[in-house]
């Protein structure tokens, strides 16, 4: 090989590598992303057979960066969502409400987001497993908490 050829490729290489400090550092948060026992369980309704639904959050986690005053939490919400295939076994949709609320250091309430996830039962299935993620800017200190509700807040 000659060296004429391994210069370039020893400095593209190098140009390359340092790409990867162009992006923000991660680290994991999930001590400020929580939720409460009372928001953890909600009894729902299929959108079509208005099929029972239980829905349970099974755990809440984040990856966060630092920009300047703030907090970039980039959260994973799961959840279990299970109905009876006794009450039909069919493909029907479903529409999960969330809460979220930002909080500051002093436990005050800087802001509240409602949303909706929406999935869908395949035919035959009695359960299913989502993961929804969300961005949030939190200020250095906060924390966000998330909590299921039966219906979306604020409409």
């Amino acid at each position: 090989m000659r060296i004429t050829t391994i210069i370039p490729s020893l400095m593209l290489a190098s140009a390359l590598s340092a790409c990867s400090s162009f992006g923000p550092d991660y680290y994991n948060c999930d001590s400020i992303a929580t939720s409460y026992a009372e928001g953890v369980r909600s009894s729902l309704q299929t959108q079509e057979a208005n099929q029972d639904v239980e829905v349970r959050l099974n755990g809440v986690n984040a990856q966060c960066y630092d920009v300047t005053g703030s907090t970039v939490a980039e959260v994973a919400i799961g959840m279990k969502v299970a109905r009876d295939l006794a009450q039909g076994s069919e493909i029907d949709p479903v529409v999960v409400p969330m809460v979220a609320a930002i909080i500051d250091a002093d436990d005050t309430v800087l802001e509240t987001s409602s949303f909706i996830y929406t999935m869908q039962f395949t035919k035959g299935t009695d359960t299913i497993y989502p993961l929804v993620r969300r961005e949030y800017t939190i200020p250095q200190g906060g924390r966000l908490i998330v909590s299921l509700t039966p219906e979306l807040l604020g409409q």
